[in-house]
């Protein structure tokens, strides 16, 4: 008696895209960051943390800390904080 194995050998192209970041602040003194929070526990802990740190690395800085409602939800107001910050700094948590 014999048996047989199919093999498969799934091989298919990745469809890539180039990614274009943001450019980057040169210092960070006297301007305003925004900190958005995405709804998870403990985002909001992390993103004040790093808020104290930056300033204490870099100077007195305003900050704009936002949060979305849950994490499941958009953020409708991202527009309005891109537009009062030179930079952003997001965060998630858990």
């Amino acid at each position: 008696m014999s048996s047989k194995v199919a093999l498969l050998v799934p091989e298919g192209r990745a469809r890539t895209l180039p990614i274009f970041p943001a450019p980057r602040l040169r210092e960070l003194k006297g301007k305003v960051i925004g900190f958005l929070q995405n709804g998870k526990p403990n985002a909001d802990i992390l993103l004040s943390r790093l808020a104290n740190l930056i300033q204490k690395k870099y100077g007195p800085l305003d900050v704009h800390p936002r949060a979305k409602p849950r994490v499941t939800e958009p953020a409708e107001f991202i527009e309005e904080l891109a537009n009062e910050c030179q930079g952003v700094v997001n965060a998630i948590g858990d």
